[in-house]
């Protein structure tokens, strides 16, 4: 995951729409992964502006793997915070995770992204297929 696609559809009220594609380099100290990333930009008198931006298939690194998270309000928010935002936001959408399998889960306290265990309990465990932060 050295090299990062990160899309950009920018919709300009006189234009049209275009679409730009920039190659972005992945730091070696980035906490968290992802596969690629859709931005939303918006014209707000005549500048234009990231309304949000959605990460696919996001991962975080634990013990030196990077893992798929747990979905929950405290992850959301860590791994968009680690990426410079302020939040998730509505519109993240899930995958169903695997029994007797792990996956990362931020410890608040300890500050930092842990191993958890789902155990055999034949359910859904979810997890992040897509986050969208702003």
């Amino acid at each position: 995951m050295k090299t990062l696609l990160l899309t950009m559809a920018t919709v300009l009220f006189t234009a049209g729409a275009t679409a730009n594609t920039l190659e972005l380099q992945a730091m070696n100290k980035d906490a968290v992964a992802f596969d690629r990333a859709e931005m939303a930009v918006v014209e707000q008198q005549g500048v234009l502006a990231t309304t949000a931006v959605t990460y696919y298939g996001p991962k975080v690194w634990v013990n030196g793997v990077l893992r798929p998270f747990f979905v929950n309000p405290t992850n959301g928010n860590q791994f968009c915070e680690e990426r410079g935002h302020n939040q998730e936001i509505s519109g993240s959408t899930i995958t169903c995770g695997e029994d007797e399998s792990g996956y990362a889960n931020y410890d608040w306290y300890g500050k930092a992204w842990v191993y958890q265990s789902t155990g055999s309990k034949n359910q859904c465990y979810q997890l992040y297929a897509t986050i969208k932060c702003q």
